[in-house]
């Protein structure tokens, strides 16, 4: 399982010693700081606490579940235990430990338990966007990276219980503006991931202006120029990630129900918001 090691330590900064294993792995040069700190800094960060949390952010109750994962084993849990490097050598050494006890042990339960509920559980559609705006690199890493969790996956089985992860994370809900923008903030809630790139674009369509800072504070600003064109905005996008799935492999059953179906929930929330929402025109009548 150095594969896993290795595809861990390519999400990290980039250096002398990620190139030379980027070669070893067959994939191709890693670009320079600048494009990997624009992708895993400031679009998609590689900490599972974002994507499955309930409130999309990093740390909470989703690191914390991840970190319980290490005391369960009686071990201390490292200081960034919801980092995607740090969760492949994790996945890494129980795969040593369960084939150096011959595949019938705990170590089997443990590493399949790990395997759903800690990287199966949100690196499909993780991987999905990385594919969409990263490098050439980026693609082809998640690529890889995808293609060793569908070996994985068959190897352990499929799931038998939904991820804690999932029944932490409510449903969206239009109870009210500021409940909606959270709700579509968080992946595990909504089925969305919206990056910042997102937010440019959808800015751009609407010609309506973006300010800088973090993607809440951005969304929200897009609202109050053009409320009903943002959530109609939202609403495709929702559509869109619903359809497109993942790249080439879906985790069964539960995992991938529950990506596409919030996506398609929070589209139709969306859309609904959208078509009771004040124009710009409309705005401007009732000043």
């Amino acid at each position: 399982m150095e594969l896993l090691r290795t595809l861990g330590v390519l999400a990290e900064a980039p250096g002398p010693a990620q190139a030379r294993l980027a070669a070893a792995a067959g994939l191709p040069a890693p670009p320079d700081d600048a494009a990997h700190t624009e992708l895993f800094r400031f679009q998609l960060p590689p900490y599972a606490s974002i994507y499955l949390g309930s409130r999309g952010m990093l740390g909470g109750e989703a690191r914390d579940r991840i970190a319980g994962f290490w005391r369960a084993l009686q071990a201390t849990p490292p200081p960034e235990p919801d980092h995607l490097a740090t969760l492949l050598a994790a996945h890494a050494s129980l795969v040593e430990r369960d084939a150096a006890a011959g595949g019938a042990s705990p170590w089997r339960a443990a590493r399949h338990a790990f395997f759903w509920e800690h990287l199966a559980s949100w690196l499909v559609p993780y991987l999905a966007r990385i594919v969409e705006l990263g490098e050439p690199f980026h693609r082809a890493w998640a690529r890889a990276l995808e293609a060793a969790l569908a070996a994985e996956a068959a190897l352990l089985g499929p799931p038998t219980a939904p991820p804690a992860h999932f029944a932490a994370a409510p449903p969206v809900a239009a109870d009210s503006a500021e409940a909606l923008l959270d709700a579509v903030l968080a992946p595990a809630r909504s089925g969305v991931i919206l990056t910042r790139r997102d937010l440019q674009a959808g800015a751009r369509r609407l010609e309506v202006g973006l300010r800088q800072g973090e993607r809440r504070f951005a969304l929200t600003w897009m609202l109050r120029q053009d409320p009903r064109g943002t959530l109609a905005w939202l609403a495709e996008e929702a559509a869109r990630q619903a359809a497109a799935g993942s790249l080439s492999w879906s985790p069964p059953g539960f995992i991938t129900a529950h990506w596409q179906d919030r996506a398609r929930e929070t589209a139709r929330i969306l859309g609904g918001a959208a078509r009771e929402a004040p124009s710009p025109d409309q705005e401007v009548v009732h000043a």
